[in-house]
């Protein structure tokens, strides 16, 4: 099943969304002082990074997706819809996880 998926669903893009559930994580560990050296430095500066360009990697591969969606079959069409419901739902899922980051950090900015 697992295998299934990952056939229709493509390596590189199955790599873009296990990325992201990596970084779900790593986000209640994110915040505090930031660490310029050993492993404090991924949960204080590289994972937040990642989030955001995740983020937007995610979404761009949507609209890409929806981009070859417009002249394709329609068993090209059920796998791409399938692509995007997954990286939807991947999307999601990131967002909710580093929310409580984000509101932190807009705190932060507001006093």
């Amino acid at each position: 099943m697992i295998a299934t998926y990952l056939r229709r669903v493509g390596f590189l893009r199955a790599v873009l969304m296990l990325v992201p559930l990596l970084l779900v994580f790593l986000s209640p560990f994110a915040g505090g002082h930031v660490q310029t050296n050993g492993w404090p430095l991924v949960t204080t500066l590289v994972a937040p990074v990642c989030f955001v360009i995740f983020s937007f990697l995610l979404v761009l591969d949507m609209i890409m997706t929806r981009v070859f969606m417009s002249g394709c079959s329609a068993d090209e069409g059920r796998r791409l819809k399938l692509i995007i419901r997954s990286e939807a739902l991947v999307l999601l899922i990131l967002l909710a996880s580093w929310t409580p980051f984000v509101m932190s950090l807009l705190q932060l900015r507001s006093n």
